[in-house]
């Protein structure tokens, strides 16, 4: 902050025209590796392509290790997203190929956190430095999280059965499957239901998996459910959350800003640990929607406590933020990830989540560019009040979760892939019983008329 901020009555702030540069970064490196990984995933394998991002990402962080002013540090950021972007557009995508359907919930759960808290006690430990460099400590560790994605990918990891199959190669699939869960593993099952899933959706197929294939019925619906899970992160506030907390904090006038934020990421952490048993009792659906209406009403709860604007209100205020951050990791936070990697069409998954991560990161784009502006205090100095701009999106939201989110829960994706072409309501979603079989599917003898429904 002092190498490149200012001092704004006494407390070191960083400029809205800074943050938004580098924020622009961070914008721009996702957008542009959501529309590689779309074709360098499903060309090469996921594998090549989280390895390719990882080299992409290490290569990003030394450049900013390394940089003197905000522009150099700007080009490392971008650098660096590309390669993260990479990574997180084809990580949910890998995980729901690779887990287990009765894993698969809590394994796509588990993408979200843990960097997120340990990237936040990188910074906080900085903070205990005195030195120029002290700065550069949470950006070289950076190279750590890739670095063994790309050691992991080229030595433990297997390529994605469903990518194999999808590209005719059934006997590495097997290979796959077994490579993952061990050699007296019987793989059949789990390929014929992924197979299953591949020959329904070609079935009633209108091309080659192209990209226009992502924004016709049913795909459109798929596309659809997958971008709104995910904006609705942006939209209920997370932003403000996980990326100003500690800012926020330090403008607030909280006393030790950064180890209070510390705190609340922790309790986050919990949040998170409670998604893994939740999201397979209680469901994806009851999960976000439960979730998302409960933290609507929190929003303006905690905005208009916050315009009393006194030290009691200030701790009532940090207290209720850090109730909505583990509301927010234990539901939305954690489901967002199941459903973008379970949702989509096997053939289209990379294509659907591609598309997603554009629009998702297009809104991330608006409300980032807008922070600044909206929290400093030599803007608009909204400070708490700027949840009520996220309680106006946030309660229509909980409208189109409660009627268009279904619940995948336990479901293999030739179940899924029967109830989409079949156009069940998505409220229905939970009780349908399915009706064709994967040994009925791989004979070709297709069990009730789905694609004509």
């Amino acid at each position: 902050m002092i190498r490149f901020g200012h001092q704004v009555n006494g407390t070191w702030v960083l400029s809205a025209r800074d943050q938004q540069i580098l924020n622009g970064a961070l914008s721009v490196g996702v957008f542009c590796a959501a529309i590689i990984t779309g074709f360098l995933s499903d060309a090469y394998g996921r594998k090549k392509a989280m390895m390719i991002g990882s080299i992409i990402c290490c290569a990003g962080v030394m450049v900013q290790y390394y940089a003197t002013s905000i522009l150099m540090l700007f080009g490392g950021k971008l650098v660096a997203t590309l390669g993260f972007g990479i990574g997180h557009s084809v990580a949910p995508v890998f995980v729901s190929e690779l887990a287990p359907s009765s894993l698969r919930g809590i394994c796509l759960a588990l993408i979200v956190i843990g960097g997120q808290w340990l990237a936040s006690l990188t910074v906080y430990g900085s903070t205990f430095r005195s030195d120029a460099d002290a700065w550069r400590v949470p950006l070289i560790c950076q190279i750590i999280p890739p670095g063994i994605v790309f050691l992991a990918a080229g030595t433990i990891l297997p390529e994605s059965p469903t990518w194999f199959l999808i590209k005719d190669r059934r006997d590495e699939a097997r290979k796959a499957f077994q490579r993952f869960n061990g050699l007296h593993f019987d793989g059949g099952p789990a390929l014929d239901h992924t197979l299953a899933a591949i020959v329904v959706e070609k079935e009633n197929a209108s091309g080659n998996h192209s990209w226009i294939e992502c924004f016709q019925q049913p795909n459109l619906r798929r596309t659809t459910i997958v971008v709104m899970t995910y904006l609705a992160q942006q939209l209920i506030g997370v932003n403000f959350i996980a990326g100003y907390l500690a800012y926020y904090y330090a403008l607030a006038g909280v006393n030790h800003p950064v180890a209070i934020a510390q705190q609340s990421y922790a309790i986050q952490v919990i949040g998170n640990m409670c998604s893994w048993a939740l999201i397979e009792r209680v469901g994806r659906r009851r999960l976000m929607v439960g979730g998302c209406l409960m933290m609507t009403t929190m929003l303006p709860v905690i905005g208009g406590i916050s315009i009393l604007n006194t030290p009691t209100a200030l701790k009532v205020t940090v207290a209720l933020m850090t109730v909505w951050g583990f509301l927010y990791q234990a539901t939305l936070g954690a489901c967002a990830y199941a459903i973008g990697g379970e949702i989509p069409s096997p053939a289209l998954r990379q294509k659907t989540y591609a598309l997603n991560m554009v629009t998702t990161t297009i809104s991330s784009t608006v409300v980032y560019q807008l922070m600044p502006i909206l929290i400093n205090s030599e803007k608009a100095n909204l400070g708490g009040k700027i949840v009520f701009v996220f309680f106006a999106p946030s309660v229509p939201l909980c409208f189109y979760l409660f009627f268009c989110l279904p619940e995948t829960r336990g479901r293999s994706f030739a179940e899924l892939e029967e109830m989409f072409q079949a156009r069940v309501p998505s409220r229905k979603f939970k009780s349908y019983q399915t009706s064709l079989t994967p040994a009925a599917v791989l004979a070709g003898k297709l069990q009730g008329d789905i694609g004509t429904a």
